[in-house]
């Protein structure tokens, strides 16, 4: 646990500011999932849909994946933050671009506005790819190691997925792309969701997860794979949506995806068996919980691009590959680790200086059990009956479902808002 705050980590404000707005951010993704959930059907280009998966990925999983990096970055690599007030500066343009772009995109409202900030999000993404790429770079070699390649992976399709966000922007305002919007639009989703969301959830998650479990001498080869294969499938499938189609290119793109998701599993599995942490809380399960989502989204989108399904199931498929997609594989292993990172910065800023001079409680005690397990419980159970009614076109489960992922988000906001609170 010593190892998440160290004198390289930058301060707890910054951090603290961006955990803050992913947390908020989780109970208004979940109130609008809930507001649409009735209705949570047909082809998955609408303003509904559209705007529910950019408040997802820019208002919940976005923020918390820059706080958990710009903490736990320069601690791994060694490294201070290459500028804290660079990263605070991404900060205040990343608020007004997500807002403005969210807004905008979520009535389908397609002029100037769009585009604008559209601009102004791909700049505060880029500000902060540049800012944490650099703090990297500068341990050239813990750059070579497993976690630095996924990192530095990641940060390169986010830069990507930021840019090519901006250039559908701008064609939605003005038509000028000579590929189709929506295929293009499918090299954005895959180059945001797969190459910057995987490849970091699976390279910190490594680090993270032999950091909690105890977990030593799991082999590196099954992560070598995830990544390269990874990487490989990331690129043909972009470029066969952007420059294709080339026969089967995307379904051999899709089965390189899926090596990297099994090669992902395998090493957690492995992690898992080293561990000397017998005992499994519910951030663990949810770990693993995600990992099976993985696997189950990548089987997801090769039905997508090869099975021939008649139009309304395609759709409902579709829709069923998002679900497992952000609120399963993202959603899961971002709410488990918040449980552990949240806790230990909140005790290290707060109780740390008070060890030797007073009793303390352990970051460990900051937590309610009960309350982690209910909300794991119920995220479980919400993802797993909004499958259910998104496949088989059921409103009244579709609404039970998001019911249930609405009240895991809020209870969980209420306990991470708690731990924050505590003081000696």
């Amino acid at each position: 646990m010593k190892a998440l705050a160290t004198q390289y980590a930058p301060s707890f404000r910054l951090v603290r500011a961006h955990l803050g707005l992913g947390i908020a951010g989780s109970v208004a993704v979940a109130a609008a999932l809930l507001a649409v959930a009735w209705s949570f059907d047909g082809h998955h280009f609408q303003a509904r849909f559209l705007g529910v998966v950019h408040l997802a990925v820019l208002g919940w999983l976005l923020p918390i994946s820059f706080g958990a990096m710009l903490q736990l970055l320069p601690v791994l690599f060694e490294r201070p933050l290459a500028s804290e007030r660079a990263a605070w500066a991404a900060f205040a343009l990343f608020l007004a671009g997500a807002g403005g772009f969210i807004g905008h995109l979520s009535v389908l409202k397609t002029g100037p506005g769009l585009a604008i900030t559209a601009g102004v999000l791909a700049a505060a993404v880029w500000a902060y790819a540049v800012t944490l790429a650099r703090s990297a770079l500068q341990n050239r070699r813990k750059v070579r190691s497993l976690t630095g390649g996924f990192v530095l992976s990641a940060l390169g399709w986010l830069a990507f997925a930021a840019t090519l966000g901006f250039l559908l922007a701008l064609n939605l305002w003005h038509p000028y792309l000579t590929v189709n919007h929506l295929v293009a639009l499918r090299a954005h989703a895959t180059s945001a969701g797969l190459g910057f969301f995987g490849l970091l959830i699976m390279g910190v998650g490594f680090e993270l997860l032999e950091m909690f479990l105890l977990s030593h001498g799991a082999p590196v080869r099954a992560g070598w794979v995830a990544l390269l294969a990874t990487n490989v499938g990331l690129v043909v499938l972009c470029a066969d949506a952007l420059w294709g189609p080339w026969g089967p290119a995307a379904s051999l793109g899709a089965g390189a995806a899926g090596v990297g998701a099994l090669g992902f599993a395998w090493r957690v599995r492995e992690i898992f068996k080293r561990r000397i942490k017998k005992h499994l809380d519910a951030s663990a399960w949810m770990t693993a919980a995600s990992a099976l989502c993985l696997v189950l989204a990548v089987a997801t989108g090769l039905v997508v691009l090869n099975a021939d399904l008649e139009p309304q199931v395609h759709e409902r498929v579709v829709l069923a590959f998002g679900v497992l997609a952000i609120p399963g594989f993202m959603g899961f292993v971002v709410v488990g680790q918040l449980f552990k990172i949240v806790p230990f910065l909140v005790w290290m800023h707060r109780f740390s200086g008070l060890v030797g001079l007073r009793p303390v409680p352990a970051a460990s005690d900051l937590l309610d059990v009960r309350a982690r397990a209910a909300q794991g419980v119920l995220l479980g159970a919400g993802l797993g009956v909004l499958l259910v009614g998104v496949l088989g076109g059921w409103p009244a489960v579709r609404f039970a479902g998001a019911l249930l992922f609405f009240g895991a988000m809020v209870l969980g906001a209420l306990h991470l808002w708690r731990i924050s609170e505590r003081r000696p």
